[in-house]
C-alpha cells in the first residue's frame, strides 16, 4: 500500500466536520477543470484554433455519449467489486491521478499541420480517453462516496451544498482564466496546451486532497456473483426503481439545456457583445448568485419545500433567466442580469439533483433488498454526459442550419438568430421537460420510513448473524466435549 497512512477509516467520527466537507468539495473542483471546458469552450478551441468543422464535431461528441453506457455501467461494476484498504470508491481517486492529468492536457493539444481527416482521429480518441475512461473512473467513484460517507439524508445535503460551492468555484476560475491564460501564453494551439498543464495540475492536487481527508463509514461487502449474468439483472432492476428514473430523466435535460446554453453563449459573446472574454464574467456573475443561493437560500428551501418541490422552482426560474435576453440581445447589461437570474436557479438545480440521487440509492435497496451504489450512479453518470453529447449537437446543428461559419469577422442575420435561439429557447424548453420529468417524485415523502425499514432490516440481520454465531460456537463445543 502506498499510503498506509491514508487507509480508510469507517470508524470516523459519524458527524462529517468542516474539513471533510470541504475536501469533498475540492474534488467537484477539481471535476470542473476537466467538465466546464469540455461544455463551454472545447468545440470554440476546435473550431477556432484547429479549424474544424462545428457540426463534424459535434456529432463526434454525440457518438462518444453512446460508449459512456458501456464505461459508465462498467465503472459501477468495479466501485461495487473493488477490495483496497482505500474503500470501494474512494480508491479509484488516488488510482485516476496520472491519467486524469494526461487526459486534461491530450484534449487540448491537437497536433497542428494534421490533415483535417487526422485532426478528427485525434479529437475522437482524446476527447473519449478524456471523457469516456478517466473522467468515469474518477468522477464516478467520487459522486457515489456521498453514500458511503453517510446515510443521513441532511448531512448528504450539506455535502452536496459543499460539493456544488467548489463545483462552483472550479467553474468560474475555469472560464475566467483560461482565455486569458491562452492569450498570455501566445493565443495559439500551443498556448491552449501550456494552459491545461498549470490546470491539470491544480486539479490533481484538489483530488488528492479529497483522497487523503475523506473516508466511507458504510462499509459493505462485494456482492457475492459478479459475473455478467448477475450485473445484468441488477442493471434490469435498476430500472424498477421508478424515482432513479424520473431523476436520471431530469439530469439528462437540465445538464443538456446547460451545455446547449454554454456551448452557444462562448459565439453569444463573441458576435453579439463582441467580446469572447465575456464568458467569464458570465461565469463569475452566474456563479456568485449560485452561490448566494447555496449558501442563504437553498438549505432553507430544503426544509421548507423539499428536494424535488425546490428542483422544479429552479427550473421556472431558470425559464424566466433565458426569457431576458430576447429585451435587447445586443446588450451587455441586459445579458448580465439574465445571468444573474439564471445562476441564482443553478444554485437550486445542481444540488438538488445531486442530493437526490442518494436518497435514490437507498430506494433501490429498499425495495430490492440489495445495495448497488455504483449501479445507480453510473446510469446518472451516463445522462450527464449523455446530455454533453447531445447539448453539443443541438447548438453546433442549430448554429449549422444557420449558416454560422468558423472564426468569420461577421455572421449573416440567420447565423445570428440561430446563436440567439441557442441560448435562450432550446435550453428553456429543457427545463421545461426536467418539470414534467420529476412531478410523481415522492421520495422526500417516504424517505424516513425508508431509512426506518431498513434499520430495521440491518439489526435483524445482525442479530441473526449474532445468534447463528453463538450457536456455531455451542456445537463446536458440544464436539469438543463429546470428543474427550
Amino acid at each position: 500500500m502506498l499510503f498506509p497512512a491514508l487507509a480508510n477509516n469507517p470508524q470516523k467520527d459519524p458527524k462529517i466536520g468542516l474539513t471533510e466537507r470541504f475536501s469533498y468539495g475540492l474534488g467537484d473542483f477539481a471535476s470542473q477543470m476537466l467538465y466546464t471546458p469540455t461544455g463551454t469552450i472545447l468545440i470554440y478551441y476546435y473550431t477556432e484554433y484547429v479549424n474544424v468543422n462545428i457540426a463534424v464535431v459535434a456529432t463526434i461528441m454525440l457518438l462518444s455519449r453512446l460508449l459512456d453506457g458501456v464505461s459508465d455501467l462498467f465503472v459501477g461494476w468495479l466501485i461495487e467489486n473493488t477490495k483496497s484498504p482505500y474503500g470501494k470508491a474512494r480508491a479509484w481517486l488516488l488510482r485516476m491521478l496520472i491519467p486524469f492529468f494526461i487526459a486534461m492536457v491530450a484534449m487540448f493539444s491537437v497536433p497542428p499541420g494534421l490533415d483535417d481527416w487526422l485532426k478528427y482521429v485525434y479529437i475522437f480518441v482524446s476527447y473519449n480517453f478524456a471523457i469516456s475512461v478517466v473522467y468515469t473512473a474518477i468522477n464516478l467513484p467520487y459522486g457515489s462516496m456521498t453514500t458511503s460517507m453517510t446515510n443521513d439524508s441532511y448531512q448528504r445535503s450539506i455535502l452536496v451544498i459543499y460539493r456544488m460551492l467548489l463545483a462552483t468555484a472550479g467553474n468560474t476560475l475555469t472560464l475566467v482564466v483560461t482565455l486569458p491564460m491562452v492569450e498570455f501564453f501566445g493565443n495559439d494551439q500551443a498556448a491552449w496546451t501550456i494552459t491545461f498543464v498549470i490546470l491539470a495540475a491544480v486539479a490533481c492536487t484538489c483530488f488528492f486532497l479529497t483522497f487523503a481527508f475523506c473516508h466511507e463509514r458504510i462499509v459493505t461487502p462485494p456482492p457475492e456473483k459478479s459475473d455478467l449474468k448477475t450485473t445484468i439483472k441488477v442493471i434490469g432492476r435498476l430500472f424498477k426503481n421508478k424515482y432513479w428514473v424520473m431523476l436520471t430523466l431530469a439530469m439528462l435535460t437540465t445538464f443538456t439545456a446547460d451545455v446547449v446554453f454554454s456551448t452557444a453563449n462562448t459565439y453569444y459573446c463573441r458576435y453579439f457583445l463582441d467580446n469572447p472574454n465575456h464568458i467569464g464574467t458570465f461565469a463569475t456573475i452566474m456563479n456568485i448568485f449560485k452561490v448566494g443561493c447555496l449558501i442563504l437560500v437553498l438549505p432553507i428551501m430544503l426544509k421548507k419545500t423539499g428536494k424535488r418541490n425546490s428542483l422544479m422552482i429552479a427550473c421556472v426560474i431558470i425559464i424566466i433567466a433565458a426569457m431576458v435576453r430576447f429585451i435587447d440581445p445586443y446588450s451587455a447589461t441586459v445579458a448580465f442580469v439574465g445571468a444573474a437570474i439564471w445562476g441564482f436557479g443553478q444554485g437550486f438545480t445542481y444540488a438538488c439533483v445531486f442530493a437526490m440521487l442518494p436518497d435514490c440509492v437507498e430506494y433501490g435497496e429498499y425495495i430490492d433488498h440489495e445495495r448497488h451504489e455504483g449501479m445507480v450512479y453510473s446510469g446518472a453518470s451516463f445522462g450527464m454526459k449523455l446530455a454533453a453529447g447531445l447539448g453539443a449537437v443541438i447548438a453546433s446543428t442549430v448554429m449549422q442550419v444557420g449558416g454560422y461559419v468558423n472564426n468569420a469577422p461577421e455572421q449573416t442575420d440567420a447565423a445570428m438568430n440561430t446563436i440567439l435561439l441557442a441560448t435562450t429557447v432550446f435550453p428553456a424548453i429543457l427545463f421545461a421537460l426536467c418539470i414534467v420529468s420529476v412531478l410523481g417524485y415522492r421520495l422526500d415523502k417516504i424517505y424516513p420510513d425508508v431509512i426506518r425499514e431498513l434499520q430495521q432490516r440491518r439489526t435483524s440481520s445482525n442479530a441473526a448473524d449474532a445468534s447463528a454465531q453463538t450457536d456455531a460456537q455451542a456445537d463446536s463445543s458440544r464436539d469438543q466435549q463429546a470428543q474427550s
